[in-house]
């Protein structure tokens, strides 16, 4: 594998492309890495893994049981507790060394344009395996060269079984791609001659169906009710009342777009009203309100009032958790088309990482929290034409920005 002593992983994969043109699917990858890990989980053979997975979709499963392999010690090029540095960029691989067989598998999903697909590079039983660990090793802050040079299952090269599995892997290849490229026909086909119902019988049917939910959620809210008289205050019936407000909270999100009552409002007078709210409960933190207003005259704006209110106490609540002794500002203002909030503070600085995630569903940065709270603010806001963004978060503080349209002839 090294022949010239190129000890770079890339520089070997990016070698084998030359020869390999083969691209193979996600689907394919995964097979691989069940059928090479399978034996070894199914009989707790003992063996030593090295993995570097940058996404375990598809493979979760095996590799949560090998994880309870007693015989079985595995270790991840992704933990910095372990390694002293990680060069390979994008690349992924698996190494398997046992007494039943030696393996390694490498691939590489940023080579291609379609990040479905990579070019593949797999060997068994042969040496290259022990070349590839001698290359990975040297990133490792531990030393495995006895658990790794202990096993010795058969090693003589034998291009032939490789080419064999590697002929087989193309033929098996084109037919999952077939397949897959076959079920993306029908779901395409299925689509176009799906029978839409009216908007009215669906929402007809939504509301139905919440109703006969939230019959039954208020049948569960009593018995915890009851189980809490019997037991007291107890973490597990906490739990079970907090699933039941997240459940309703979702039930009442699955009926929002059926439930907009829009009206013209005056923005100053909404952010007023939410104000009053929280003087009365920021002092416990020791934070206050400063009301910046850049708007002359009215703001009107045509929103569902009840969903935007929900929205900016959701943002001004976060930013009351988020800090202490500090000053939150609410700031107004308006162009020819949109009336904006801007709600700051002075905390922490949310980290870079995790920016992105800020409004997905079921993300968040509470130990005890849902991940419901700014991904709902979106989707109100879209359905009110609006949008809420994350402004930035550095040294000066943390800013988010709402905006909804003016109506016509807003500002007066």
């Amino acid at each position: 594998m090294y022949r010239h002593g190129k000890k770079n992983l890339k520089s070997f994969f990016q070698s084998e492309y030359d020869t390999n043109i083969e691209l193979f699917s996600k689907n394919t990858v995964n097979g691989l890495l069940r059928s090479l890990l399978e034996p070894i989980a199914s009989n707790n053979a003992k063996s030593l893994i090295l993995t570097r997975f940058k996404n375990t979709s598809g493979i979760d499963g095996i590799i949560k049981r090998l994880e309870y392999c007693s015989n079985v010690e595995m270790f991840s090029f992704l933990d910095f507790d372990i390694i002293s540095k990680d060069d390979f960029i994008e690349t992924e691989f698996v190494i398997i060394t046992s007494h039943r067989y030696n393996a390694v598998l490498i691939w590489d999903y940023s080579e291609t344009d379609n990040k479905e697909e990579t070019k593949l590079c797999i060997r068994v039983n042969s040496k290259d395996v022990n070349e590839v660990f001698e290359t990975v090793k040297d990133r490792l802050k531990i030393n495995l060269d006895e658990k790794f040079y202990s096993y010795r299952p058969e090693r003589r090269e034998n291009a032939l079984l490789n080419d064999a599995i590697y002929n087989v892997l193309k033929m098996l290849n084109e037919n999952i791609k077939e397949n897959e490229f076959n079920l993306k026909e029908q779901e395409a086909l299925a689509n176009k001659l799906q029978i839409q119902n009216t908007n009215d019988e669906i929402n007809a049917n939504i509301r139905h169906c919440c109703h006969e939910i939230k019959n039954q959620l208020s049948v569960l809210d009593i018995y915890a009710k009851i189980l809490q008289k019997q037991l007291g205050e107890d973490k597990n019936i906490g739990l079970i009342q907090k699933s039941l407000s997240l459940i309703r909270l979702q039930l009442d999100d699955l009926r929002a777009t059926d439930n907009l009552n829009f009206e013209e409002k005056d923005l100053r007078e909404v952010i007023k009203s939410s104000i009053e709210i929280f003087e009365k409960i920021l002092p416990e933190r020791n934070n206050r309100i400063k009301f910046i207003d850049k708007i002359k005259g009215r703001a009107v704006v045509f929103i569902d009032e009840e969903r935007f209110f929900a929205v900016i106490n959701n943002i001004v609540k976060n930013a009351d958790e988020s800090t202490q002794d500090d000053e939150i500002e609410i700031k107004i203002e308006a162009d020819e088309k949109y009336a904006k909030v801007f709600i700051k503070n002075h905390g922490e600085q949310i980290p870079q990482e995790i920016r992105t995630k800020l409004f997905t569903e079921g993300f968040s940065t509470k130990k005890d929290g849902w991940g419901l709270g700014l991904n709902i603010c979106r989707k109100y806001l879209a359905a009110q034409l609006g949008s809420i963004s994350l402004v930035k978060s550095d040294e000066e503080g943390t800013e988010f920005l709402v905006t909804v349209p003016l109506s016509q002839n807003a500002i007066s």
